[in-house]
């Protein structure tokens, strides 16, 4: 991160007095509520949950301890984002990869999964690292020169490559004009994207490129377009990517305090759920292959984008709160008009000044670096992450429905499933104890059920956790449980039995005088159990999750071969492909 200026406007002191006292003023009240999710018999209809959504930026690098990454991976956090700096790379006229080495040496020791920044420009093609290069193309050769030494050393490691960072701030890309910076991003992005393609086709490799890494949302309509809508750049578009934080230092130094914190990161006019919406529906429009359902990633979010102490960002009983709520709206956006979840989830940062998941704990808890524990938000990600939790680290699927989902008064809640289990997330953001909540699940698909509820709060920041019995319903089964004030509360089905393997199955088509082919997966078959993952690989670099059909469109002639994957509700696999030739 190097700035986000997402700008609060400044909002009228009654209504925050108003919406401050119904969040604090209930502390003795005791209330019940029920919350109900449809599991829709886990046919694998509902939006996908990719593998791997949750990243941490810096894990690997501004962190290299092996027993501190163990700590994150084992809590299912073994994504990464890494920076790479041509500046430093080619700050002579010969190649260094020295520290881009070793931080991947880390990274591949601890099976970490990274997303590589390739950013700023080296004294041979500018007066200074953030200057637009000189010779773009030079530019775009030495980040191909990434990918092949990275292909070299560390072969299938590094597929993720975003292109610049912010660059629509002028203090990350010095040029003064913003519409001749956005004309000068797009051109670098776009002659090192097919550099960096054709390097990873020469190598064997798959690679994906993505963009613009912009942060001020407010200039998402320009920027998204001109990038998605340029024929040199488009077509190596894989993902698209933004940074997501809702408040700054102006809410800071205003006394922010949680409720406006939650009110805001609700809001219907530039909350979380809001702005992902608004880059969905630009990213859909767009002209790159695969438009429907490119990947949109969040490579950097938190709750405010100041270096500087805040109410909630580390706050033992607000940190884990917030990130809970964030993680759920981001979930159930598809509640809300959007077609899919995201697919990464990139939490900023692992260690850092004011920004971290693990730091000392004292006083000011500013995140200092001298020692390496785990900060209170490490564990909602636990929760959300681990195959000792909830295990959405390896991908599910979102239910059917959920009520309440997200709302900005009384408790929210989320649901999703797994290979092996139901789990239904209900977050309490106020100070009213609900002492009786009834949380049922429709069509569960599940039989010989078991529940746990994990509850996460100041009291209990490490997760405490109990069996819960279940009750017969008609169509499944509910659960009564109690949700204290500032928590998160988990309930999990689990069933103890397996079934026979999935096959899988893959037709290619290819139209005659065109470079699209159509592939169909739908005859593919669970087993004894639903297909709950299904990821399509197009051989070009180019994947999708879940859709059982789809057209793809090859930017160039070839030979490819084309592969699915799927898996059931047992976590069995079973993989088929096929070739076809692109004239």
């Amino acid at each position: 991160m190097l700035f986000n200026s997402i700008r609060p406007k400044a909002m009228h002191r009654i209504v925050w007095f108003v919406f401050a006292f119904a969040l604090i003023s209930s502390v003795s009240v005791s209330q019940s509520q029920t919350v109900s999710a449809n599991f829709a018999s886990r046919s694998g209809l509902t939006p996908w949950v990719p593998s791997g959504i949750f990243s941490v930026g810096g894990t690997g690098s501004t962190i290299s301890d092996p027993g501190t990454i163990k700590t994150l991976t084992n809590a299912g956090l073994d994504g990464t984002r890494i920076w790479i700096s041509l500046a430093g790379i080619y700050a002579k006229s010969t190649a260094n990869f020295n520290s881009l080495d070793k931080t991947l040496e880390t990274i591949k020791d601890a099976g970490l999964h990274p997303l590589g920044v390739i950013y700023q420009t080296p004294p041979s093609l500018g007066s200074s690292a953030c200057s637009a290069p000189s010779d773009v193309w030079k530019w775009g050769q030495m980040a191909a020169s990434v990918v092949a030494h990275v292909d070299g050393k560390f072969p299938g490691l590094m597929q993720d490559y975003e292109i610049w960072n912010e660059p629509e701030l002028a203090t990350s890309l010095c040029v003064t004009d913003p519409t001749a910076r956005r004309n000068a991003y797009i051109a670098m992005f776009a002659d090192a994207a097919e550099a960096m393609h054709a390097q990873a086709d020469a190598d064997h490799e798959t690679i994906r490129t993505g963009g613009p890494v912009i942060s001020q949302l407010t200039q998402a309509p320009s920027w998204i377009p001109a990038l998605l809508s340029n024929t040199s750049a488009a077509p190596y578009v894989d993902f698209v990517s933004f940074h997501l934080y809702i408040t700054g230092l102006t809410n800071i130094q205003a006394g922010m305090n949680w409720a406006q914190l939650y009110s805001m990161t609700q809001s219907s006019t530039r909350g979380l759920a809001y702005y992902y919406k608004m880059v969905q529906s630009l990213v859909r429009n767009g002209h790159q292959p695969n438009a429907a359902h490119t990947p949109i990633y969040i490579t950097e979010y938190n709750d405010n984008f100041a270096f500087a102490l805040d109410c909630c960002r580390n706050d033992p009983t607000y940190a884990p709160l917030w990130n809970s709520v964030a993680i759920s709206d981001l979930l159930n956006i598809v509640y809300s008009g959007a077609t899919e979840t995201p697919s990464l989830l990139s939490y900023f940062n692992s260690a850092g000044n004011y920004f971290c998941i693990m730091g000392q704990w004292n006083s000011s808890m500013n995140c200092n670096a001298s020692v390496l524990e785990p900060y209170p938000q490490f564990y909602a990600y636990k929760l959300f992450a681990s195959p000792d939790y909830l295990d959405l680290q390896a991908g599910g699927h979102m239910a059917t429905s959920v009520s309440p989902g997200s709302t900005t008064t009384g408790l929210g809640a989320t649901a999703f499933y797994t290979n092996s289990a139901d789990s239904v997330v209900v977050v309490n953001p106020t100070a009213t104890s609900y002492s009786a909540v009834t949380i049922n699940l429709t069509n569960p698909g599940l039989s010989s059920t078991a529940g746990t509820v994990f509850l996460l709060d100041r009291s209990n920041g490490q997760i405490s956790s109990q069996s819960v019995s279940l009750k017969s319903i008609s169509g499944g089964y509910s659960a009564t449980v109690e949700v204290p004030p500032y928590a998160t509360v988990a309930l999990s089905v689990k069933s103890g039995q397996s079934g026979s393997s999935p096959t899988a199955s893959i037709t290619a088509t290819h139209q005659t005088g065109t470079r699209i082919v159509e592939v169909d997966t739908s005859h593919s078959q669970g087993g004894s159990s639903s297909i709950i993952g299904r990821t399509t690989s197009f051989g070009d670099g180019s994947w999708l999750s879940w859709w059982p059909s789809a057209a793809h469109a090859y930017a160039k002639a070839g030979t490819y071969k084309i592969q699915v994957t799927v898996k059931n509700q047992s976590g069995q696999i079973s993989t088929a492909t096929t070739t076809v030739t692109v004239q």
